[in-house]
């Protein structure tokens, strides 16, 4: 029987990927400052694949996930040749890059093993005020991107 056949194999890797999620999950929310992280859980923890492909989520605000496969998309199309171990990159662009709105900030982290690249380590994080026309980044009336924040 192939590993990849195993069931019980299969669950204890799921599990084990899923409790690295519910980790990160934990550490945002205990160095959180932020009320809206701390108070709301407004954040999401996911491990994706090497391909950008989430493969286990935190138990955290799901609504998030959905903008995961946009981002992870552009950041493999875009730098997955260029980066190596160490690396990290920070994305709030809803416009370009695939996330939802300019207060949600994407930390993403590429996970090498003995030098290979075996997957991202990603969160989103949502931030009060980040600048621009209104208080707390809702300019409804915003015409460009710079009175968004």
């Amino acid at each position: 029987m192939s590993i990849f056949n195993d069931p019980i194999t299969l669950e204890i890797v799921k599990n084990a990927l899923s409790s690295l999620a519910d980790e990160m999950a934990l550490v945002i929310l205990r160095s959180a400052h932020s009320p809206i992280v701390r108070d709301s859980m407004d954040y999401s923890s996911a491990v994706c694949d090497r391909n950008g492909h989430i493969i286990a989520q935190g138990l955290t605000n799901p609504v998030h996930l959905g903008s995961f496969p946009d981002v992870m998309g552009h950041i493999v199309r875009r730098h997955s040749q260029a980066m190596v171990a160490g690396d990290s990159f920070l994305v709030n662009d809803p416009y370009g890059s695939g996330g939802m709105h300019l207060p949600d900030v994407f930390l993403i982290m590429p996970v090498y093993v003995d030098g290979e690249l075996e997957g991202y380590a990603a969160t989103v994080v949502h931030h009060a005020d980040l600048g621009g026309m209104a208080a707390g980044s809702m300019a409804l009336q915003a015409t460009e991107i710079f009175q968004e924040g």
